[in-house]
């Protein structure tokens, strides 16, 4: 039997994903764009379906469906008549042309063909070769090509303007973080990416600070950002709860050079209770990102987990163990079977993760929150309020 010895060769369930995923994640919510992938039609139907069963909402995203015949022969001539089909026939202000594994191995040259293409659209050529590279790096260099081919030098800062980078998905996470700027009188002035358009990401260059979000994915298209535009950048943690919520903005005001936060008026919610949760066995399963801000959100909450999965190392053992007691367990990239094995030697009852957690939930009748997929507010005073609701439910 398979689970009766080590299978060297073999990964069950791998924890992530491909670079193409990545930059179809980071691409996807740009307004007005579209995202042709120069490959077999199996890629971009996958990812779509992943994407689609995470909550996200992609933008267009359309495929040149290479066969048999197309990589003996090559398919340049292919892409390029794809190209300037869907400009004709969408009118994106954005296009962006993907490659992918059969293409990346065939050597089809998708800048060549973006040269060649007769467009109104900008169109933009991304290499994304799953075997260059993960999700992680198909963030990271997507942001980074986005700075490179579209932001605008200016040489002027507008007060009180920010960019936030690295973070990919729009909804109410982003409605609550631009509220929260806006109460201390900051702007933001693009997001790299959600919800952006072809002008935000073009005006970057002309915010006063860049607020990176998710270190892994944003951070180098903020270095970028400093060596082109001059602009500074902090990096921050998503700020879930009430009192991170307080340092997010204390830090952004310091690097503004605007007057700190006043204190909390009478009139705004207080502080949530989350004392019910003192008793729970709770499990954090996701990206290391959230999970160091929602293990910093239990602990100042006087809550501790008692186990945390991530699907990547980034730093993210050094930041959590500060945070947790000593017999809190971090596992960094597991297996499926170690997953739950781990999840009943915890006697978690409740799994804080996302929809690939649901039907581990499921079968070991463990409560489950998905809080992971942008569906539900979950950073600044609104979403210490609604994580109240959802977490400490009697």
């Amino acid at each position: 039997m398979a689970g009766q010895h080590t299978v060297r060769h073999a990964v069950r369930i791998p924890r992530g994903t491909c670079k193409l995923f990545g930059a179809i994640k980071a691409l996807g919510t740009i307004k007005n764009s579209a995202i042709l992938v120069h490959g077999p039609k199996g890629c971009v139907y996958h990812i779509n379906y992943i994407l689609g069963m995470r909550g996200d909402r992609p933008s267009e995203v359309y495929s040149t469906c290479l066969d048999e015949h197309d990589v003996i022969f090559g398919a340049e001539e292919k892409l390029r008549e794809a190209i300037e089909d869907l400009d004709r026939t969408l009118c994106p202000e954005l296009m962006f042309v993907l490659s992918c594994c059969a293409s990346g191995i065939i050597g089809e040259d998708a800048d060549s063909a973006v040269r060649d293409a007769r467009t109104s659209s900008r169109v933009i050529a991304i290499s994304a070769e799953g075997f260059e590279g993960d999700f992680r790096e198909g963030y990271s260099d997507t942001l980074r090509e986005l700075v490179r081919e579209l932001v605008k030098k200016t040489g002027t800062a507008e007060p009180r303007t920010v960019n936030l980078v690295g973070m990919l998905r729009a909804g109410p996470d982003l409605a609550e973080i631009r509220r929260v700027l806006g109460l201390i009188g900051v702007n933001v002035h693009a997001v790299f990416t959600a919800d952006a358009t072809r002008e935000d990401l073009e005006r970057a260059g002309a915010a006063a600070l860049n607020i990176v979000l998710c270190e892994p994915s944003g951070k180098e298209a903020a270095e970028l950002l400093q060596t082109t535009c001059g602009t500074p950048y902090i990096i921050e943690e998503i700020p879930i709860g009430y009192r991170s919520t307080i340092r997010f903005l204390e830090r952004v005001a310091e690097n503004l050079g605007i007057p700190a936060p006043a204190a909390p008026s009478e009139g705004q919610d207080p502080e949530p209770d989350y004392s019910s949760l003192r008793e729970r066995h709770i499990a954090i399963v996701s990206g290391p990102t959230r999970a160091v801000s929602m293990t910093r959100f239990l602990a100042e909450s006087g809550v501790v987990p008692r186990l945390i999965v991530v699907d990547f190392d980034s730093s993210v053992q050094e930041k959590i163990r500060p945070l947790v007691h000593p017999a809190c367990e971090v596992l960094v990239e597991p297996d499926h079977d170690l997953i739950v094995r781990k999840l009943k030697e915890h006697d978690i009852d409740l799994l804080i993760g996302g929809m690939l957690e649901q039907p581990i939930a499921k079968a070991l009748g463990i409560e489950h929150v998905d809080i992971m997929h942008g569906s539900q507010k979950t950073v600044g005073f609104a979403g210490a309020q609604n994580l109240a609701g959802l977490l400490c439910r009697k």
